[in-house]
């Protein structure tokens, strides 16, 4: 598949159909109408894994299952990779000349809310 070629950079994607219940922090695709500007991490049969820098947790218990004091849990930024499906992508743009640092106006980057 040629999007494979582009593991690890930028890809602009389209939304097509994008369930409501999967619009807002949780994937940090705010606004699934506009275009939008992923960093590409794997491609699959069911779709693509991509990246959302931006996620926001709240640990409440440690690791061995002990409850954290309310007082002491705090939000943190993490980065999270998740699947979009393909029923949900209806284009994709690569960029093969070149790195895409920046964003183009008509794009949104995941995981950053809308002003």
């Amino acid at each position: 598949m040629h999007l494979e070629n582009f593991t690890g950079q930028k890809i602009q994607i389209k939304f097509n159909n994008f369930p409501n219940d999967l619009v807002g922090s949780i994937t940090g695709i705010y606004q699934p109408d506009e275009w939008y500007l992923v960093k590409l991490i794997k491609t699959e049969s069911m779709g693509i894994w991509v990246e959302n820098p931006c996620f926001k947790r709240t640990m409440v218990k440690e690791e061995d299952g002990t409850d954290i004091p309310e007082e002491q849990q705090k939000e943190e930024d993490c980065v999270t990779h998740f699947l979009i499906r393909w029923d949900y992508i209806s284009s994709v743009i690569t960029f093969p000349d070149k790195q895409t640092l920046g964003v183009d106006k008509k794009a949104k980057l995941i995981g950053f809310q809308p002003s």
